[in-house]
């Protein structure tokens, strides 16, 4: 079991994947941000084959446990994160320097005896971590009126607004205007007839 991802070209073998087993401590690769938490030490395995002089082909597999916020219920969680990468790796005795675009391109170039791929694991981890981090898809988040987690408790928060907005309903000063004017429609016709028959009695419609 390797504690360090440098790996010496003269212990690989010509033509023939060579396979370690790695158990890298967090803060040999600087995983170390404000908001998250390695709680493992970073695990996996590193294939190898050299090929072509000092040419060497690396695919690694590595994983660990990180402790982070939900985005939903704000409660922390622990999650797995895992990363699969490969990378070519060139001496630079044959190029004059590094070149940047190659490195996007998963090509690395190494002076010495020996590389390093702690970087390149580094960069593959944090690529996994959640943007948006949820303790579970099903995560019922907090009560936007009381704070409370939904999760662990029923909120009655959402009954109560509810009633609440019948009761104002009923309360408004508009909420009895239809039944008005549907009175007043009933009331119309009454008082035509009433009119009609005081002057029927009084005698003012004769001519």
């Amino acid at each position: 079991m390797k504690d360090t991802l440098v790996f010496d070209i003269r212990n690989i073998k010509d033509w023939d994947f060579n396979v370690y087993e790695v158990l890298i401590p967090p803060s040999k690769l600087e995983l170390d941000f404000e908001d998250i938490e390695f709680m493992s030490q970073v695990r996996g395995s590193v294939h190898l084959l050299r090929h072509s002089d000092n040419d060497v082909y690396v695919k690694a597999d590595v994983t660990t446990e990180i402790e982070m916020q939900c985005g939903k219920c704000l409660e922390m969680f622990i999650c797995d994160i895992a990363a699969l990468f490969e990378v070519q790796f060139t001496s630079n005795r044959s190029h004059d320097q590094e070149d940047s675009a190659n490195i996007e391109e998963g090509e690395r170039y190494f002076d010495g005896e020996t590389f390093d791929i702690s970087e390149d694991t580094r960069r593959a981890l944090v690529i996994q971590i959640p943007v948006w981090p949820l303790c579970s898809q099903g995560c019922e988040g907090l009560c936007q009126h009381c704070g409370e987690n939904l999760n662990d408790k029923y909120c009655t928060c959402e009954d109560i607004v509810d009633l609440e907005e019948d009761v104002s309903d009923i309360s408004s000063p508009f909420a009895g205007l239809s039944q008005l004017l549907e009175s007043a429609k009933l009331e119309k016709p009454e008082k035509s007839k009433n009119n009609k028959e005081r002057i029927l009695k009084n005698g003012s419609s004769k001519t």
